[in-house]
């Protein structure tokens, strides 16, 4: 386990679907322009279900305490990246956090308030709730 020294902030990650993912970054630090989210045990629970496909698994090694992410093709492993569990100093004080932004996904951030400004955005909180920002057209 790594332990990291920079403050981290929480924020709301996306991906291209209408979910928001509570999570933590050092905002303004960017990986090609996209955010490095780090996220609870709780967080990194649900995106390894809502992620994971026939040619896309995400498992969690209980022996490493880390996430495996296997991209298969052809029934054969092509490419595997590891997110790490990480201790950090948040403005929430210390934390265990696994790190997705260092796996190469595309994940935009959002503040709380700009995330519920997105059309259908379901927003996912570590603490079990859940906001729905839902339009009507009539």
């Amino acid at each position: 386990m790594i332990k990291i020294e920079k403050i981290l902030e929480v924020a709301y990650f996306n991906i291209g679907n209408t979910e928001y993912y509570e999570g933590y970054h050092i905002k303004g630090e960017n990986w090609n322009g996209w955010a490095m989210p780090y996220f609870e045990k709780r967080i990194a629970e649900l995106i390894k279900h809502n992620f994971s496909s026939r040619n896309f698994q995400i498992v969690y090694d209980k022996y490493t305490d880390c996430y495996i992410f296997k991209t298969i093709e052809n029934d054969k492993v092509i490419q595997t990246d590891i997110a790490e569990k990480k201790v950090i100093n948040t403005k929430d004080g210390e934390k265990q956090l696994y790190d997705f932004g260092s796996i190469g996904w595309t994940w935009d951030s959002y503040t709380l308030d700009e995330a519920k400004k997105q059309y259908n955005a379901n927003i996912i909180k570590n603490n079990n709730e859940k906001e729905n920002s839902l339009d009507f057209e009539y």
